[in-house]
């Protein structure tokens, strides 16, 4: 399994074309299997099905420069902020890997297992989100390009903007034309602790998490994803 430790911040737009552009060497098994672990700087993520204008307080996230982007995979509206660690499973499409639903358990399941084993704390798995005591910790999304595309968020610790003030799903009057946003409380992993957890607690958390799906490598983006991501971002 190559992994790839990417947590500089950069434009949103282009963390998410870096995401169709490693799917694109899996696919064509140019690159092994891959899991990336990375961040976005604040913005609102809003899924293929959906529209921003229905999702997010356009006004209010420009005049508090918070980036819109629209991803490629299906779901809801997520916020991402620094204390929002975002991991990605680039796979191939063969086995359980090829179901939606026994993939969203398997490797849902696994990111629950660290978590309970790492902190003690009563995890439970729904819909590809992880909850504890009701308030999710973590959710996921998939995208199926010849190649499966995993991705999801861990709540390390909170931001000082609250997403309430951003997401139209929390408003009230919320009715998209679109996919709809299914919003849950949330609470992050220091919160829950009543302590800190830093970044690279976090990193060593998913690294621990998805170990058993294959020896892990440490490698870095290639030239030639850069080049596809940049290509993609362009068109």
């Amino acid at each position: 399994m190559r992994v790839l430790i990417d947590l500089a911040f950069r434009d949103p737009a282009l963390n998410l074309a870096l995401e169709e552009a490693i799917l694109d060497g899996v696919r064509r098994e140019l690159v092994p299997p891959t899991l990336r672990i990375w961040r976005n700087p604040r913005c609102v993520v809003v899924g293929r099905g959906q529209k921003p204008e229905e999702e997010v307080d356009l006004d209010l996230a420009r005049r508090w420069r918070i980036r819109v982007v629209v991803r490629p995979s299906g779901g809801g509206t997520v916020y991402h902020h620094p204390g929002n660690l975002l991991f990605s499973l680039f796979l191939p499409l063969t086995g359980k890997w090829r179901s939606v639903r026994e993939s969203q358990e398997e490797l849902s399941g696994l990111l629950a297992g660290a978590v309970r084993r790492k902190f003690g704390l009563p995890v439970e798995v729904r819909d590809g989100g992880l909850f504890v005591r009701g308030m999710k910790v973590s959710g996921s999304a998939q995208l199926r390009r010849g190649a499966l595309l995993h991705h999801g968020t861990l709540l390390l610790f909170p931001d000082v903007i609250p997403m309430e003030k951003v997401l139209r799903a929390l408003q009230p009057g919320y009715s998209p034309s679109g996919v709809p946003s299914r919003p849950a409380p949330v609470v992050d992993l220091s919160s829950l602790l009543g302590r800190d957890i830093s970044l690279e607690e976090g990193v060593r958390l998913v690294l621990e998490a998805f170990r058993p799906l294959g020896a892990l490598k440490l490698a870095t983006i290639s030239l030639r994803e850069w080049a596809l991501a940049d290509q993609i971002l362009s068109s």
